[in-house]
């Protein structure tokens, strides 16, 4: 099983960052692109989004046939995606749920992508696409990445499981959220477990310390974490992690690279 940590700034869509903006994250965009080819096209891509719409306490996950999704808000609906869902993965999600690994999860016909989904997915290329959303409490998304797995498994599908998160906000005095110098050192903390594949260092990592340096990855790492299993540490790359606007930004893939013929 293979899985990634993506960024979801919408600057980087072409459209709406400009050529100036992304050049000041073009550590991010060679990352994604290097991601995207070594992850081919794989059959099934999951995505967890902390933007996508849910409950306190029950994750959501879309059952309309077909998702698609714009840059409207941003002021560039011309950029626009559909994709095919998965229904048999879906259907599984939610017969298993409930059972012995305790997962509430609700279905949702919005057939609607928030961003979160939407700008990693304008890199990768997967045949379908699973949409599901976060919950309030961190300790619940590792059985929820567990749950994807065994489906996975049971319907012997290749599936990518995509946590989508940025990390801290707080990074130069100019971030969104302004400024916290611990919101350094809960990146440094992130990026160190992810070189490592160290994914119970992220589930067991300070929350006080999450909450200071306002990110909005964490509980996505978690389920990543959960799906990956020991495949964690298989292969674990960092592509690249960089912050130019106070928000830091982490591409990463767990598990083996796609084979290519010679």
């Amino acid at each position: 099983m293979r899985g990634c940590i993506c960024p979801h700034p919408p600057l980087l869509i072409p459209e709406i960052g400009g050529a100036a903006t992304l050049a000041r994250v073009d550590a991010t965009v060679r990352g994604m692109k290097a991601l995207a080819d070594d992850l081919g096209e794989p059959e099934t891509v999951v995505v967890i989004s902390p933007h996508t719409p849910s409950y306190a306490d029950a994750h959501v996950v879309k059952v309309a046939p077909r998702l698609t999704g714009d840059f409207g808000s941003f002021g560039c609906p011309q950029a626009a995606f559909t994709f095919d869902n998965d229904p048999a993965l879906v259907d599984l999600l939610l017969a298993l749920a409930g059972g012995d690994r305790d997962v509430t999860l609700m279905p949702s016909e919005d057939d609607l992508l928030d961003h979160g989904v939407l700008v990693p997915l304008s890199f990768l290329r997967p045949e379908r696409l699973v949409s599901i959303s976060i919950v309030n409490a961190y300790t619940e998304h590792r059985a929820l990445g567990q749950l994807v797995r065994r489906c996975a498994e049971e319907l012997e599908r290749d599936v990518v499981f995509l946590a989508s998160g940025d990390l801290s906000h707080r990074l130069i005095p100019e971030a969104p959220a302004g400024y916290d110098p611990r919101g350094k050192s809960f990146d440094e903390l992130v990026v160190k477990a992810a070189e490592a594949g160290d994914f119970a260092a992220l589930s067991n990592l300070d929350r006080r310390l999450a909450g200071a340096a306002d990110e909005c990855g964490l509980r996505s790492f978690i389920a990543l974490g959960g799906f990956l299993g020991d495949d964690a540490v298989v292969d674990p790359r960092v592509y690249s992690y960089e912050g130019p606007f106070g928000v830091g930004y982490l591409v990463a893939r767990f598990g083996r690279a796609e084979k290519r013929a010679a």
